[in-house]
């Protein structure tokens, strides 16, 4: 068999592999669907009720506190959407923006995000820096 054919018959396989990777994933989701919306509102109200009593600042803490408990990507998925959601909803922080780069400047935002974390003794940690983009978006909107 020339080396065309078993360069084609490997890339075919790739190709198979990549369609169930993606195919398990779709199934996946379409089946924990509905618990996924549930944990999401579920995570939405608990960041409303928070941000009622608490400034943003104190979200950003929460947020990290509840990420620092993840063993996973959805758990981790559940803490940002606490972190946007309860950010939206509190009270201004007067400080809260304070250095945070303008919107748009990438590497700045992921200089910003790491030195953030190192402050807030997280060095390294990178579902600190996943959780603390809301913060960047926030300080966009104002």
């Amino acid at each position: 068999m020339p080396w065309w054919g078993i360069l084609l018959i490997c890339f075919g396989a790739f190709v198979l592999v990549c369609a169930a990777g993606v195919g398990a994933v779709i199934w996946w989701v379409s089946s924990n669907k509905d618990r996924l919306a549930a944990d999401g509102k579920k995570a939405m109200e608990e960041a409303q009720a928070f941000a009622a009593e608490h400034d943003q600042n104190e979200c950003v803490d929460e947020g990290l506190r509840r990420a620092d408990l993840c063993d996973g990507l959805m758990c981790e998925t559940m803490a940002r959407l606490f972190t946007k959601s309860c950010l939206t909803s509190a009270s201004k922080s007067a400080t809260l923006c304070d250095d945070v780069p303008k919107h748009g400047e990438i590497m700045a935002t992921a200089e910003w995000l790491t030195a953030e974390c190192k402050r807030r003794g997280r060095d390294g940690n990178q579902r600190c820096t996943r959780v603390l983009q809301s913060v960047p978006e926030t300080c966009s909107g104002r």
